[in-house]
């Protein structure tokens, strides 16, 4: 019965905004830990002080609510948190160091700077940690380009960028993309509205009497949460055009119709009752990875795209 309850605790802690991917360093301490028994030998192996494999520690520790450790004469013994972790991250831990050997051999070539263009949202909420992995290799810098749809597939298109993140359907006629992360939309409003709204059932007919605060004129996640939730369209007034979803999120916060939101944007404001979700949650709506067709024959973007996508699997597997 313990061994089941730290098994959920560690799956409920790294899924829910703990920033999984942003502790690879601490884990794989843990794990060498874990394997050789003594945090002195394991430093020693990672190339690390003792004080700072403790700290390592410690910070796991910290995230999971767990001791994973306890002190012996000579060395550690694993708790069954720590067994429970290391069942559950070891192996997907060795694929990427595997992955990271692997490319560390491949030529000089890799070794420069990446170009790589994305929607400010999602690369300042989600994809920082991705970056900050790629970056952590220490094979490439990166050059971040802040774009729309429009401007993402421009850069993409006259070599600007490299790699792209894109929550739009890439065209399989010109990139290739894998899928690397996933969003659920949501409809979101200021308590105000919220209230109002809450009184009766919900449906496309009742919102066209309220404002919308939209992406751009073509309404794109409200019109995609219309079309899945209601199979109608939106016919509320557009009270403002903003190109920029967190600022969609302050202007409905602050009192101004509502909108539908990627869930990673809006979860703490539900949660802070700051904004009020409205309905069901919406259709689940797909990030891609997207590169031009014959990108990858260069050593950089291919090693970028490996270790991007190995990050992403990782992050999709805790938090399963």
């Amino acid at each position: 019965m313990q061994l089941e309850l730290s098994s959920f605790t560690i799956s409920h802690h790294i899924s829910d905004g703990w920033g999984f991917m942003s502790y690879f360093v601490q884990l794989r301490t843990f794990v060498e830990v874990y394997r050789c028994g003594t945090i002195t030998k394991a430093a020693a192996n990672l190339g690390l002080s003792q004080p700072a494999a403790t700290a390592h520690i410690q910070s796991i520790e910290s995230l999971v609510g767990f001791a994973l450790f306890e002190r012996k004469a000579r060395g550690v013994e694993p708790t069954a948190a720590a067994h429970d972790l290391a069942l559950q991250v070891s192996t997907h831990l060795d694929a990427v160091e595997q992955k990271l050997a692997s490319v560390r051999n491949r030529s000089n070539a890799v070794y420069g700077t990446l170009n790589i263009a994305g929607p400010a949202e999602y690369i300042s909420h989600i994809a920082g940690a991705q970056f900050a992995n790629l970056l952590q290799a220490g094979e490439v810098n990166l050059v971040v380009h802040i774009g729309n749809k429009d401007r993402i597939y421009q850069l993409l298109a006259d070599g600007t960028a490299e790699l792209a993140i894109t929550a739009s359907t890439p065209d399989p006629a010109v990139y290739d993309y894998q899928i690397i992360d996933s969003e659920r939309l949501m409809l979101v409003a200021n308590r105000f509205t919220g209230a109002q709204l809450s009184q009766q059932a919900l449906s496309a007919e009742q919102l066209r009497l309220y404002p919308v605060v939209s992406y751009d004129p073509t309404l794109p996640l409200i019109r995609h949460y219309f079309n899945a939730v209601f199979n109608d369209n939106c016919q509320s007034p557009i009270a403002a055009i903003c190109p920029d979803i967190r600022a969609i999120a302050g202007i409905v916060k602050a009192g101004i119709g509502y909108s539908v939101l990627p869930d990673y944007l809006c979860r703490e404001a539900i949660k802070n009752a700051g904004l009020v979700q409205l309905g069901q949650p919406g259709p689940e709506n797909f990030i891609y990875l997207v590169w031009r067709k014959g990108a990858l024959k260069h050593p950089r973007v291919s090693y970028a795209k490996d270790i991007l996508m190995a990050f992403a699997n990782l992050n999709k597997y805790a938090a399963s």
